[in-house]
């Protein structure tokens, strides 16, 4: 099995399912898209240089999909994203944050 392979892009919407949790989701000040960024599989979306890992098999990663930053409760790293990796072979994963 090929341990880096492209996943299809599936946009995830925020469905918050509490008061609570609506009381996080949202910003005053950033612009669009930010807080609508979170996907799995198709491209990183960089805010930064590309920093695609390597796993324990020394192979490129595939990527698995993207987090973004929640609301200004719940921001990460002035409106970051959290990418997440995967290896096909061995199962390893590795997440990195960048922010611009």
């Amino acid at each position: 099995m090929d341990s880096s392979r492209e996943i299809p892009e599936i946009p995830l919407q925020l469905a918050p399912s509490s008061p609570e949790a609506r009381a996080v989701v949202g910003f005053r000040f950033a612009d669009a898209p930010v807080g609508s960024r979170s996907k799995l599989g198709g491209k990183p979306d960089w805010q930064g240089a590309p920093l695609v890992p390597s796993c324990g098999c020394k192979k490129p990663m595939s990527f698995y999909g993207q987090l973004d930053s929640i609301g200004d409760a719940v921001c990460l790293a002035d409106c970051g994203l959290i990418y997440v990796f995967v290896c096909f072979d061995c199962f390893e994963t590795k997440a990195i944050l960048q922010s611009t």
